[in-house]
């Protein structure tokens, strides 16, 4: 397959990021979450982020005592978390470029769970969520899309070695 010298993903994501998130899924049977942080950029009136970070507060995710559409998760941790990654990095461009789950052995998709946390915690358009099946070594990311009958679609991503 053949890829234009124009082509420009939806989502990059470094593969130290995505190797730390996939490790982090694999160690637990149960749901667990995070955020992804990075920058926005655009070209050719195109936007598209560039996910160099990620936070994993494990003392704020514990799905033992709900079922697999339900995380306990404390959304003011990870911003004081985010934060200080912001200062320590010294980059005011950095924002949370969406969040990252998984889903054990279900398959890579959003639930109505998911969809609901997508809407009310990251609505705009660049924001993703990347969804991994540790089980069945699957990931994909996805966006609010109010045009699919789904509310959701898939994006296309690129790794940066």
């Amino acid at each position: 397959m053949r890829i234009s010298k124009n082509r420009v993903f939806s989502v990059y994501i470094f593969d130290e990021i995505l190797k730390k998130v996939k490790n982090i899924t694999e160690k637990y049977e149960f749901e667990v979450f995070g955020y992804l942080i990075g920058e926005l950029f655009q070209w050719n009136s195109k936007l598209y982020i560039i996910i160099n970070d990620m936070i994993y507060i494990e003392s704020c995710t514990d799905s033992t005592r709900y079922s697999v559409s339900q995380i306990k998760g404390s959304a003011g941790e990870y911003e004081k978390e985010f934060r200080r990654l912001k200062k320590k990095n010294n980059n005011k461009n950095l924002r949370v470029l969406g969040w990252w789950h998984s889903h054990p052995n279900l398959g890579c998709f959003l639930s109505s769970t998911d969809l609901s946390t997508q809407k009310f915690f990251f609505p705009e358009s660049y924001q993703v969520a990347l969804v991994i099946d540790p089980m069945k070594k699957n990931y994909k990311f996805f966006t609010l899309d109010e045009n699919n009958n789904k509310g959701y679609k898939e994006v296309s991503h690129a790794i940066i070695r």
